[in-house]
């Protein structure tokens, strides 16, 4: 195998490297790429544990979702897992099961680009994240890996929450209102200013309040880490802006027709309770100080990328309407 400790970037963006990720084989500072796996997930886990992006080639799914549950099972996340992959995922309307080992990836229309964002959000922290590709489109559909910045200043950015309003209800009221909205974990005794209201009963609410990001301890790493969640990312313009610019300075990003301008662009989800883009934590260079270096990979049919959830942002290029990208994601 071929030791590369110190890649060339292919270009910077606002002074920060980008890499292309190669299907040869590869073992950097940042990743790992495996040709012939051999069954042996000792290499693989110890690699995501480092904080490495670990590409496996040429894997059909039922190996990949073995080799994913062996990493799994490794750091005690078997009860996330089996609630994603066959309970959560029944919640939700832009994804569909697959075979209670996967999900499909989120549903986009015509051009759709989706900002960088870690999987999963902080009500509701994911450890590893795996992506297996079945299809990929012919033009674009190229994956964005970027690791996360740890001493950025990150005081710009807030997560949407739930959060649950308690002005009189008794425990089985509270309890009778949380069925609907378990990952509304915090109690509060006022409705804040600034927040929308999703649920409201005679002594109660579920609310969406903005909180301040926090460190919270990696299972997969041992470290306290901050994570670019959906709940952080998905409501920020400043993201949203940031994939669109890179995605032109790689020449890659597909324009449909004249349209021009990031807003054109923006995927959002609808069944989302923090859906709405209604913030901006800053410019395409202060997004860009956020983050160590950006990864660029095309997924081929068999490819499976495996990484530490809560040090890797991902996101993709988009694609011309006629052609067809097929993903199969697991998280835990």
């Amino acid at each position: 195998m071929s030791l590369h400790r110190n890649p060339t970037p292919m270009s910077f963006f606002h002074g920060i490297p980008v890499f292309r990720l190669h299907s040869a084989l590869v073992d950097n500072t940042y990743a790992l790429t495996i040709q012939d796996y051999d069954g042996d997930s000792s290499t693989i886990n110890n690699a995501v544990s480092q904080g490495r992006l670990v590409l496996i080639r040429a894997l059909p799914f039922d190996r990949a979702r073995a080799l994913f549950c062996d990493l799994v099972d490794r750091h005690g996340l078997r009860d996330s897992y089996d609630i994603q992959m066959q309970y959560v995922v029944g919640l939700m309307a832009a994804r569909e099961p697959v075979d209670q080992f996967a999900v499909t990836v989120n549903k986009r229309g015509p051009y759709e680009i989706i900002q960088p964002h870690c999987e999963g959000d902080s009500s509701s922290p994911l450890e590893i994240f795996g992506l297996h590709c079945v299809q990929n489109a012919e033009s674009g559909g190229e994956n964005i890996l970027s690791l996360i910045s740890q001493t950025a200043d990150h005081s710009g950015l807030c997560a949407k929450e739930k959060a649950i309003v308690n002005t009189g209800m008794s425990s089985a009221e509270l309890n009778r209102l949380r069925r609907n909205h378990l990952d509304a974990k915090t109690v509060i005794p006022e409705v804040p200013c600034g927040c929308s209201v999703l649920a409201q009963v005679e002594h109660g609410s579920i609310i969406v309040r903005g909180v301040p990001l926090v460190r919270s301890r990696s299972i997969v790493s041992g470290e306290d880490l901050v994570s670019y969640w959906d709940n952080v990312t998905v409501h920020d313009h400043a993201f949203h802006r940031f994939q669109y610019e890179i995605l032109k300075h790689l020449g890659i990003f597909h324009c449909n027709g004249d349209i021009s301008g990031y807003e054109a662009y923006m995927h959002v989800e609808d069944d989302s309770p923090w859906a709405p883009a209604d913030t901006c934590s800053g410019d395409v260079e202060q997004t860009s100080r956020l983050f160590l270096c950006h990864i660029i990979y095309k997924m081929e049919p068999g490819d499976l990328l495996v990484f530490n959830n809560r040090a890797w942002t991902h996101s993709s290029n988009n694609w011309p309407p006629d052609q067809v990208r097929t993903l199969h994601a697991m998280y835990a």
